[in-house]
């Protein structure tokens, strides 16, 4: 027991030492734990708690402020994309290899604003499931869903904390891209479903999700198999593509059974 608990403290001192100087004033990144705890009473309350709470009452009815947070979150990802926009006009940036700089220039310093941003938007996007289970659509509350926003919440934390910038960039930019999309149709969805009712919006934002992560894959694998080295860590490239991969999979799943299926398979499923 002794032995675990020197592992622990010296697993959690090497953490704190190693953190972005940069960083460690910001917002919900002071303590290692914040992000951690947020993303773990995310998974009680959506798993567990919520759907107690919710079983003997009404459905929440949040038409107007489903509304405003779509619209907000919209806003959100459209102006944090277009400051990206503006970052690759403004400096030099290599689709190849874009290495890790964590120094106080001011492209360095604009790459973490920016991470930050992003990092915020993934705590924000955590609070979509809340929504479903007080609205008690807990069909909706699937495990790629929960998967999805837990690891983007807690991934973006741990780059900010330690690796604000360099290669991942584009990813944080695409993705938000993405889901300026994604929160408008879901807007419409709420504000004006007869302009979505049959539409094949739906499943073009999917597509929109799976390009992303196509897009992804090629981005981190492409320095490993040129055998480029600019001084970004290779192990986190191959797990960022990994990561991507698996997603893609898990989207082209979801793809093929909600639009590919034939209504045979479909009525036999039901």
């Amino acid at each position: 027991m002794a032995l675990i608990i020197r592992s622990i403290y010296s697993g959690y001192s090497y953490l704190v030492d190693k953190t972005d100087e940069r960083v460690v004033e910001l917002p919900l990144l002071r303590s290692v734990w914040t992000v951690p705890l947020i993303t773990g009473a995310y998974l009680y309350f959506v798993l567990d708690l919520g759907p107690k709470l919710m079983a003997n009452r009404k459905p929440f009815e949040m038409r107007r402020f489903l509304c405003a947070y779509n619209l907000a979150q919209v806003a959100a990802n459209v102006w944090t994309f277009a400051m990206g926009v503006r970052y690759l006009r403004t400096y030099n940036f290599s689709f190849v290899c874009q290495p890790l700089r964590l120094d106080r220039s001011d492209q360095s310093m604009d790459e973490m604003y920016l991470a930050y941003a992003y990092f915020l938007l993934k705590i924000l996007d955590l609070a979509d499931t809340v929504f479903f289970v007080l609205r008690k659509k807990q069909s909706h509350v699937t495990f790629l869903h929960v998967y999805h926003h837990t690891i983007m919440a807690l991934s973006a934390s741990l780059f900010l904390r330690y690796l604000s910038g360099g290669h991942c960039f584009m990813l944080g930019m695409l993705n938000t891209f993405v889901h300026a999309v994604m929160y408008f149709y879901f807007f419409l969805t709420i504000y004006r479903p007869e302009a979505v009712r049959g539409a094949s919006w739906k499943r073009y934002v999917t597509l929109l999700q799976m390009a992303q992560f196509a897009y992804n894959v090629v981005h981190f694998f492409r320095p490993i198999v040129l055998g480029v080295d600019c001084g970004y860590p290779r192990a986190v490239m191959w797990f960022v593509g990994m990561q991507n991969i698996f997603m893609l999979l898990m989207f082209s799943d979801f793809y093929r059974r909600a639009y590919l299926r034939t209504p045979k398979a479909a009525a036999h499923a039901n």
